[in-house]
């Protein structure tokens, strides 16, 4: 099983905006730089056992991918997942033991699976596929990512950082230093410009600048990706922007789950 685990959260379909990236080289370095989360992992993910959770969960690739499956719980047909390649997939709902499988249609075979924590009931999956392609066994790395409402609500950021890059600048008032993967949710409100440097060789570049527009129900979830061309210092991006999800209803007293 190949699985790393982020925790704090995000979720469900939203919109992306447009990018210069090419999918290909994206997840040539994103499966590169996914050893940054080797000590996260360590801390975080969880061993499979065997009592069921329910958990709903989104998918998001920046390659288009098709043909995956899942079973949202025993006895119930495989389910087919839908992905967008600047959005998330929709919600889906999860009830079962860990891992979570993942399924190619055509052959029923597993090709990416997921411990997901008990603590997380929303979650974000993040697919990379693995390269070069092994010719049997799991396919793709999953990340995933507590995607829940209590930890980025509304009007909140949050930032991973895939780059490669040491960056720092400053979103909106608020000055910055992006560590490594997985960084904290700022505070955003409806609007805030995002500017982020890095130095070399005693100078500062500019990696990325941009504007940052929310409704007043949605929050952003930014990726950044190592620069297209060799000895480019501009990075590459992907921005993610949906609502929050609503808890799910908690049972009546007494009825069973």
């Amino acid at each position: 099983m190949v699985a790393r685990c982020f925790s704090p959260r995000l979720s469900i379909s939203g919109r992306g905006l447009k990018h210069r990236a090419t999918p290909n080289r994206l997840f040539t370095h994103t499966c590169a730089v996914l050893g940054f989360f080797a000590p996260m992992q360590a801390v975080l993910a969880q061993t499979p056992r065997l009592s069921e959770q329910s958990v709903r969960f989104t998918v998001f690739s920046s390659r288009p991918v098709t043909g995956l499956t899942y079973v949202p719980r025993t006895g119930i047909a495989p389910t087919k997942l839908v992905l967008y390649p600047t959005a998330r997939s929709p919600r889906y709902d999860y009830r079962g033991a860990m891992p979570l499988r993942l399924t190619d249609t055509t052959t029923g075979a597993v090709v990416a699976e997921a411990v997901i924590p008990p603590e997380i009931h929303d979650a974000l999956l993040l697919l990379a596929p693995i390269e070069p392609v092994p010719a049997t066994g799991l396919r793709y790395r999953v990340s995933v990512l507590d995607d829940g409402a209590a930890r980025h609500g509304t009007g909140g950021l949050t930032i991973i950082n895939f780059s490669g890059l040491v960056l720092a600048g400053s979103v909106g008032k608020t000055d910055v230093t992006l560590k490594d993967g997985l960084n904290p949710t700022l505070a955003v409100g409806r609007s805030a410009k995002v500017m982020l440097r890095t130095m070399v060789k005693g100078r500062s570049f500019q990696s990325y600048a941009a504007t940052l527009q929310l409704s007043g129900k949605e929050r952003a979830l930014l990726i950044l990706f190592p620069p297209f061309y060799k000895g480019s210092l501009e990075v590459q991006s992907r921005l993610l922007v949906d609502e929050p999800p609503v808890p799910p209803a908690m049972p009546a007293a007494g009825r069973e789950k």
